[in-house]
């Protein structure tokens, strides 16, 4: 779809991501709340899914457990079920007949742990090792987004088709653009499916560490990074990465826009936790990762040539982040238009591939975000200052 703008200024909108769930509390709608716990601790088990299964009904639980499912019960078919999962737990089913409606407590449903069957990862002897690879999509200063706006429900979600060579590939970093985010901060989970649904959609989830991928974007944020090396996570070949809606904190509306990327593979939409997943257009969300891919050796010792020959054309500006006479470590250091975000050395030091007008970002927690425009010079020291 393309909107035109102001001065026939073109752009390309995703129109189809736009997630709106606006709960319209009318005459009968109830509010079936509870707590979900551990069945052999008792204690609460966060970001839980909960949802009457393909109606667009569901949210997430609390940090504490704690959730509200607000919805009609004569709007809904006797033998509905509602379906509470989570990572690391076995699936509970409630008839919707069944749900307990208590207006001044929580009542309690527990879940019980399951064991977690790690895939097997085999390691060759034939040869073959591992190389760092980059697969996803990323924004090149194209206007086309994706976003979630107004009161979508918990668990909404948006997944891209990552498209990825055949072969043992483990997932290290996964980066995402922010365009824009009114919110003080969001709390988002990263969900890595295999595209085993009903034509093509997501479905079983890869992640089998028992542990939630997290990630809170702040409003101050515009690219995000997540390590996702401490949750083992290994594909075979094309799979779905979504962005989940947890918790949005602070008092302004939701209206968190990402990058899109002119890739055609295809994207999908969740309205809510236990909703039906839909294909809602044959573009991208820009998601980008760094991997790492087992290949033969003689292949590896091709590419890392080529890689050579690659870095000795690329310019490159370095330099040392400095406050006070000492240097800064920690400093995320972005090139706005390639995207690419290093982070400066125990030293304060980094190195960054850059073109002359490139600009360069420089952001760390209780720090002022300094902009450099690269010149002609191959070196640079960027002052530091102080957020307060």
């Amino acid at each position: 779809m393309e909107v035109l703008g102001h001065h026939s200024f073109k752009v390309r909108l995703l129109a189809s991501f736009i997630l709106l769930f606006v709960f319209k509390f009318g005459v009968g709608q109830k509010d079936y709340k509870g707590k979900v716990v551990d069945s052999k601790t008792g204690e609460p088990i966060p970001y839980v899914n909960i949802g009457i299964v393909e109606k667009g009904i569901g949210t997430v639980s609390d940090e504490e457990g704690l959730f509200h499912l607000y919805f009609q019960k004569n709007k809904v078919e006797s033998e509905a079920i509602i379906l509470f999962s989570a990572l690391g737990y076995g699936s509970l089913n409630i008839p919707v007949a069944e749900m307990p409606l208590v207006y001044n407590e929580y009542p309690v449903f527990k879940m019980t742990p399951t064991r977690v069957e790690l895939d097997e990862v085999v390691v060759s002897n034939k040869g073959e090792r591992f190389i760092q690879n980059t697969i996803g999509y990323k924004n090149s200063g194209q206007r086309i987004f994706g976003y979630w706006k107004d009161q979508i429900a918990l668990g909404g979600e948006l997944a891209t088709r990552i498209i990825a060579k055949s072969g043992l590939r483990r997932l290290e970093r996964f980066q995402f653009e922010v365009f824009h985010n009114p919110s003080d901060s969001l709390l988002l989970r990263v969900n890595i499916y295999k595209d085993d649904g009903t034509m093509g959609r997501p479905k079983t989830n890869l992640n089998k560490s028992g542990e939630n991928i997290l990630v809170t974007v702040k409003k101050t944020d515009k690219i995000v990074w997540v390590d996702l090396k401490p949750y083992d996570l290994y594909v075979r070949n094309d799979f779905m990465l979504s962005l989940e809606l947890l918790t949005v904190y602070g008092n302004e509306e939701l209206g968190l826009i990402l990058a899109g990327a002119p890739d055609k593979y295809g994207s999908y939409r969740k309205y809510a936790s236990q909703g039906k997943w839909e294909r809602i257009t044959d573009q991208n969300m820009a998601y980008y990762l760094e991997t790492s891919l087992m290949v033969p050796e003689k292949v590896a010792q091709r590419f890392e040539k080529r890689e050579l020959r690659k870095r000795k054309k690329i310019r490159t500006i370095s330099g040392f982040t400095l406050m006070g006479g000492r240097m800064v470590q920690g400093v995320e250091v972005t090139n706005k238009r390639t995207k690419e975000t290093v982070v400066t050395d125990d030293k304060g030091r980094y190195t960054i591939a850059a073109n002359t007008n490139d600009e360069i970002f420089f952001r760390k927690e209780g720090y002022q975000v300094m902009v450099l425009k690269v010149g002609d010079k191959p070196t640079a020291n960027i002052m530091m200052k102080s957020a307060r």
